[in-house]
C-alpha cells in the first residue's frame, strides 16, 4: 500500500510539474539578492565626487615615485589636497573611502556574478532580444537574451548573472536581434564563456544562464 501511495505522489507530482505554467520572470530576478544587499559608499557620490575621488587616488599613485622632480611633486599635493579638501566639504570621509574600495570592488564584482539560486531547474518565461552565436560542433543552435536592444553591440552587455544562453532547437528561428520574444523553457544555472562576433565586432559573452527553450514566440501587445 506504502508503495502504491507513494507511486500516485510521484505521479501526480509529475503531471503537475508537466501541465504547469512556466514562472514569467524579470532579468533583475536572476541575480542572487543576497550578493545585492551591501553597503557600496560610492553609488550615491555623483559622477563629481567620484572624479575628485579619482583624482586623488592618481595623485596617490604618481605621489609614490621616487623620480619625481619637486616642480612636479608640489603640483601633484597641492591637487590632491584640493580634492581631499572638496570631498570633505561635501561630507565625504576620504579614509573612508580609501580604505573600503578593495572591499567594494570585491563585492561588486560578486554582485555581478551571483545567481539566484531559487531559479536553477525552474520553467521560466522571460522576454528580452536575442543575439544569435555560432551554433556548437553538433548543429545545436545558440542565442543570447540580453534586457535591452543592441547590448553587446552598441550597449556594454549585461552582468553575467543577467545574460542568458538560449539553448534553441532546429526549429526555431530568431527573425532579428531588433525585435522583442518571450522564451519560455528550463533554467538553469549554467556558466559559459564564448566571443562571438556581433554586428561590428567581436564581444565577449560571459553567461551564468543556460535555458533550453521550448516556445519562443513574439509577447503579446
Amino acid at each position: 500500500m506504502r508503495f502504491l501511495i507513494s507511486f500516485f505522489v510521484a505521479a501526480l507530482l509529475a503531471a503537475t510539474q508537466a501541465t504547469a505554467e512556466p514562472e514569467a520572470i524579470e532579468f533583475s530576478d536572476l541575480a542572487d539578492p543576497f550578493a545585492l544587499a551591501f553597503e557600496d559608499p560610492y553609488a550615491a557620490m555623483g559622477v563629481d565626487m567620484l572624479n575628485e575621488l579619482k583624482l586623488l587616488v592618481q595623485s596617490d599613485e604618481k605621489l609614490a615615485g621616487t623620480d619625481l622632480d619637486a616642480e612636479t611633486r608640489t603640483r601633484l599635493e597641492a591637487r590632491r589636497t584640493a580634492a581631499q579638501e572638496k570631498l570633505e566639504a561635501n561630507g565625504h570621509n576620504v579614509d573612508v573611502l580609501l580604505g573600503q574600495r578593495w572591499d567594494v570592488a570585491k563585492k561588486r564584482q560578486i554582485a555581478r556574478m551571483a545567481t539566484n539560486p531559487i531559479f536553477d531547474g525552474v520553467e521560466v518565461s522571460i522576454s528580452g532580444y536575442i543575439i544569435p552565436a555560432p551554433p556548437n560542433a553538433d548543429g545545436i543552435g545558440f542565442g543570447y537574451l540580453v534586457p535591452q536592444v543592441g547590448m553587446c553591440s552598441h550597449l556594454p552587455p549585461p552582468p553575467p548573472n543577467q545574460l542568458v544562453r538560449v539553448r534553441l532547437h532546429a526549429d526555431q528561428q530568431v527573425e532579428s536581434l531588433y525585435l522583442p520574444v518571450r522564451v519560455s523553457g528550463l533554467l538553469r544555472v549554467e556558466p559559459s564563456d564564448e566571443t562571438i562576433f556581433v554586428l561590428d565586432g567581436e564581444s565577449r559573452m560571459l553567461s551564468g544562464w543556460t535555458l533550453n527553450a521550448e516556445i519562443v514566440e513574439l509577447p503579446e501587445g
